[in-house]
């Protein structure tokens, strides 16, 4: 299901550089806590050049993250302004901890063939130890709503 014109509140899935509550709270303006969950059949690759994922579906691949739950209107369109085009908002079902399932919003890859998104995995606790601190220190203009 593709993300309607204007946001709505709903459960929101975070697999890269959201997982990290100070960047959740960065983006969002919304300190809140998160909880462990799973998507099936999408895998985290790493971006050339980058320091954050690009979701694709991969079949037979899990990928760990975030839920954030009851993720206000505003937020939502703050995380569409951060995300950007190369990102598409879609609803897909995850799996919560005590393997319950329902349905959240995901950004995954708007064109997952893209050449920048390579075949390795990202990896969350390498982005933690080297790239996590610059990540919030270059800003890139999300504290505001707006981003890339």
């Amino acid at each position: 299901m593709t993300a309607p014109e204007g946001p709505r509140a709903g459960d929101v899935f975070a697999y890269g550089s959201l997982m990290f509550a100070r960047v959740w709270e960065k983006v969002t303006g919304e300190a809140r806590p998160g909880q462990p969950a799973w998507l099936a059949d999408y895998a985290a690759r790493a971006l050339c050049g980058q320091s954050y994922p690009a979701l694709v579906p991969e079949r037979g691949a899990c990928t760990q993250g975030v839920l954030y739950e009851a993720v206000s209107p505003e937020a939502l369109a703050r995380l569409d302004a951060f995300e950007g085009g190369f990102y598409e908002r879609v609803e897909l079902r995850v799996r919560r901890p005590a393997g319950l399932a329902g349905r959240a919003w995901v950004y995954v890859a708007a064109c997952p063939e893209a050449p920048e998104i390579l075949a390795e995995a990202w990896d969350a606790g390498r982005f933690a130890r080297e790239a996590l601190e610059e990540f919030l220190r270059a800003d890139a203009g999300f504290s505001q709503g707006g981003g890339g």
